[in-house]
């Protein structure tokens, strides 16, 4: 099957600066000497697949806790909020970095890149001050509590929903697709408030404590042979007003905040160019890199990740040029993300799926091998890595779902009947 490619590649004539200056490279050099000092061998990534889930936790705790002493995980952050104010480009630049020393992932991650940005853009001064270090260190897990049964990409259509009762909120529903809720400590939630209201209104932001009576956790066993995704039950959990995020009612906008953060993609570069390097290696030792049709796979995959690349770089470019010198450090890192993130989501989850075909093919027979199979070629991980890539394009909102904010929002075309 040859290799395709149906995103388009959007081009600007606005020139731009590409080039990284003095002083980032400078910071790139002291990002790679602390991983050189602080991310042990046994630690990093070998390739493609990453770790299985629930063989990393506590490497995921611990690697966590590190980036929090090293002061890592609130780069962008004021300093006198023990922050560094970081750019965009620092940031970036960090990311890429940690990416490329295969760092493993964090056990926090959900609460650290999306919680806590949103926090900062809508959470009031008691949630800042309770709960932002904590997140951050990992002494605070927190799961998404978003999906349901019925309601996945059709969001707006949740039936959780939450009653003012003897002064707290009681929440009943069934959420699904809960990543990590096994151990998780609170859920970041949404219930609707008002039955009465428009789909996309009446809906609450909660901050859910999980270890509390009427909250079960189940976990679902998936396809991997993981078991991170998991369905939350409520009934009668409660929730005071104080774990309230912002006003009752304003949920949808304000989930739409943790989707614009968690569709952002400048930290993938590394990761994809990567991959086609592996594949690349691959296809050349199972004997298919003489065959024309798989040279053309895995040019048009390198020819793919060089313009993610540049989309990010671009990208960069125009938040950089963005922040004024006079706003607050503090609100420049909780700008909300704007519907263009759909853009750099839609890629990079199309590209990463072609990337693992392209590889699962090349392996021939053992491609259909399962990854825990003794025969697997590279120890399954291309195989878990396909399987996890046909969910990238689901999550923080499905193709079909970032085709329409793209079409509607982005480019202004009126919305289909």
């Amino acid at each position: 099957m040859p290799y395709h490619s149906s995103m388009p590649v959007l081009i600007t004539s606005k020139s731009m600066d590409l080039g990284f200056t003095h002083e980032e490279e400078a910071f790139r050099d002291e990002v790679r000497t602390w991983l050189d000092h602080n991310l042990p061998a046994e630690w990093r990534l070998e390739g493609v697949g990453g770790y299985r889930e629930d063989d990393s936790t506590e490497i995921q705790r611990a690697w966590q806790r590190r980036l929090y002493e090293g002061g890592w995980l609130k780069l962008a952050w004021p300093k006198e909020a023990g922050g560094r104010s970081a750019t965009p480009v620092m940031q970036a630049i960090y990311q890429e970095e940690i990416a490329k020393a295969g760092a493993p992932g964090i056990l926090g991650r959900l609460g650290v890149t999306l919680l806590a940005p949103t926090l900062l853009v809508a959470g009031s001064d008691w949630q800042k001050a309770t709960y932002l270090e904590k997140i951050l260190s990992g002494d605070l897990i927190f799961c998404q509590g978003f999906s349901e049964p019925d309601a996945g990409s059709d969001l707006a259509g949740l039936r959780a929903r939450a009653e003012r009762r003897d002064g707290k909120w009681v929440l009943d529903g069934q959420k699904t697709w809960s990543s990590g809720a096994h151990y998780a400590d609170k859920s970041f939630l949404l219930a609707r408030t008002d039955q009465q209201a428009e789909a996309h209104r009446g809906i609450t932001f909660f901050l859910v404590d999980m270890h509390q009576p009427g909250v079960e956790v189940r976990r679902i066993r998936q396809m991997t042979g993981g078991g991170e995704f998991c369905e939350i039950f409520l009934s009668g959990a409660m929730v005071e007003d104080r774990d309230v995020v912002g006003e009752p009612g304003a949920g949808w906008k304000i989930a739409m905040t943790v989707f614009g953060f968690e569709r952002g993609g400048l930290a993938q570069a590394a990761r994809f160019e990567r991959a086609v390097a592996q594949l690349a290696e691959l296809a050349r030792k199972r004997g298919a890199g003489a065959d024309p049709a798989v040279r053309q796979q895995v040019a048009q995959a390198q020819i793919e990740a060089h313009v993610f690349r540049l989309i990010g770089l671009r990208n960069l470019t125009s938040a950089q040029q963005s922040v004024s010198p006079n706003l607050d450090a503090l609100a420049r890192h909780g700008r909300a993300p704007g519907p263009e993130a759909s853009l750099t989501k839609l890629f990079w989850s199309e590209m990463d799926k072609r990337i693992q075909e392209t590889a699962v093919e090349v392996q021939g027979p053992y491609g259909a091998l399962a990854p825990d199979s003794p025969f697997a070629v590279e120890d399954g991980r291309w195989q878990y890595g396909w399987m996890w890539a046909q969910a990238e394009t689901i999550y923080a909102g499905s193709s079909e779902i970032q085709r329409n904010i793209i079409a509607e929002r982005v480019l202004g075309l009126p919305r289909g009947r």
